[in-house]
């Protein structure tokens, strides 16, 4: 290699690692590990700080490849602290650059600067542009924020248009796979011409072989053991169960059956599911499937002085970094970093609320809807052989490049250049072999529902199952109000935390 060809590329390396050291982007230092503060105090309970701190970083962090996620995390934390026209703010601001990032049809120059960064260091200089679950649980939290505010037609509007991105995500994602695909295809064949330059070594590691490995093995099964193959094409049950409940506020019965139905096939045994699908197909006289002909409807309506429980228990699985090892061409065992997912237990069982009804005491308990493990990790076993073949072909970019840097210097300058170069090479090397653990950390893991008769004297005593949580906590619904939302998000065992929502 010419003298200028490798003094050109250690000078791109110096600039490159500069630039990524003194802006503290998770280039270097990984996403998971920035935010441990942050969720620190949010998981703690202590909502209102959290609120704060990830409103100021995604300020400081706006034009930056991980703007979104901060974005995301602070519309999150403000919903939770009660500040909901920040809340809004921040997601009307990560709605904007998820737009942008999809009407981007074509490469631009800063797309293109950013694909020239990746192979230069890491998956972490390209945009974060959340997972298609993100897209579809920010305009979720949008309508929860408009009925927290008492504004039901703005919820509408972002229950509408959270229908509209679910049905979107699933075409954006198999195109991805299939574009993902194509871009393997094209730098693989770059590499293998790289390889015929040096020495014609093979350096096609296809992912039936990676998969091979002991670490990347357990990420792939892990994944799809925890996958739901019920959900199917990314379905969110949560996102059913509130467009089913945004139907039935605008007395949409047959929409709202349709979302039941969908819900039914997801979860065939669910007990509140099952009796939801049954009470609104009796309610316009429609037919349910034989299996249900034996399921009692509601003895209430379901839209008119009920009140619904809605419980965002714990915490979403979060990525972490991991490291594998692989054998590449000119250089032996090479440390690969990648993203796992790190998963988190339940942190209630459940709520058990009481209430009175004819002068009888009863007793009902929330059900789970969204198991939010299965979702997210079945688009990350989706994902995973692109991820991983990606971070191989980049590795095995950057260690060519070097090797040939090396080699370069050797001949142009003898030892001392030789030993300059291994020594700035590696350094790069080491400092960019960071995995892209980019996420939206303050999800729930899943979401529970119940539902009930508004009381006749409005008093309905809650409390959680399981965990340190046990104080009772007590709720007088208004006369006058025809449906109550009880949003309550578990933070920690013994950390929950209460929104009534009344509309007339």
């Amino acid at each position: 290699m010419p003298l200028y060809v490798y003094t050109k590329f250690n000078l791109r390396i110096a600039i490159v690692t500069l630039f990524f050291l003194f802006s503290g982007c998770s280039s270097i230092i990984d996403a998971r590990k920035q935010k441990i503060p942050f969720m620190e105090a949010y998981y703690s309970g202590n909502v209102k700080l959290a609120a704060a701190d990830l409103s100021e970083k995604s300020v400081d962090r706006e034009d930056s490849g991980d703007e979104l996620m901060w974005l995301l995390e602070a519309g999150t934390s403000n919903f939770i602290a009660g500040e909901y026209e920040k809340s809004l703010l921040f997601f009307e601001r990560s709605e904007l650059l998820i737009k942008a990032f999809d009407d981007r049809a074509v490469l631009n120059a800063r797309a293109a600067g950013s694909e020239v960064g990746s192979v230069l260091t890491n998956p972490n200089a390209l945009p974060y542009q959340g997972m298609y679950l993100d897209r579809v649980m920010l305009n979720a939290y949008k309508a929860l924020n408009y009925l927290a505010m008492n504004k039901p037609a703005s919820a509408q509007v972002e229950l509408r248009r959270m229908r509209e991105t679910q049905k979107r995500v699933v075409k954006q994602f198999d195109d991805e796979i299939r574009t993902s695909q194509r871009d393997i295809d094209a730098q693989v064949s770059e590499n293998q011409q790289k390889s015929k330059e040096l020495g014609g070594q093979n350096t096609q590691i296809p992912f039936s072989e990676i998969v091979k490995n002991p670490k990347i093995n357990e990420a792939y099964a892990s994944s799809a053991q925890k996958s739901n193959a019920l959900y199917s094409s990314l379905a969110n049950p949560f996102v059913s169960y509130f467009s089913a409940l945004g139907y039935l506020m605008e007395n949409n019965y047959g929409e709202a059956l349709v979302d039941f139905r969908n819900l039914y096939n997801m979860h065939p045994n669910n007990e509140l599911i099952q009796r939801d699908y049954v009470s609104v197909a009796r309610q316009i006289g429609s037919e349910v499937p034989e299996a249900l002909n034996a399921v009692e409807p509601y003895p209430y309506s379901l839209n008119n002085k009920v009140v619904y429980f809605v419980l965002f228990n714990g915490r979403a699985p979060a990525l972490k970094q991991e490291k594998f090892q692989i054998v590449f061409p000119y250089v032996g065992y090479t440390g690969i970093a990648f993203p796992k997912y790190e998963y988190f237990p339940p942190l209630v069982g459940g709520l058990e609320i009481a209430y009175q009804s004819n002068q009888q005491e009863l007793v009902s308990r929330t059900q789970l809807v969204s198991d939010f493990d299965a979702i997210m990790s079945q688009e990350y076993h989706d994902k995973l052989p692109s991820m991983i073949t990606r971070l191989v072909i980049s590795t095995l970019t950057k260690e060519v490049a070097s090797y040939a840097i090396v080699e370069a210097s050797r001949q142009a300058g003898g030892g001392y250049a030789q030993l300059g170069a291994l020594v700035a090479t590696g350094a790069y090397k080491f400092m960019f072999n960071t995995a892209d653990t980019r996420g939206w950390e303050t999800l729930p893991k899943e979401v529970q529902i119940a539902h009930l008769p508004i009381p006749e004297n409005g008093l309905i005593k809650v409390s959680p199952l399981g965990g340190g949580a046990k104080k009772n906590i007590e709720i007088t619904i208004k006369p006058e109000t025809d449906i109550a939302i009880v949003f309550v998000r578990g933070l920690s065992a013994d950390k929950l935390i209460y929104k009534l929502i009344e509309l007339q």
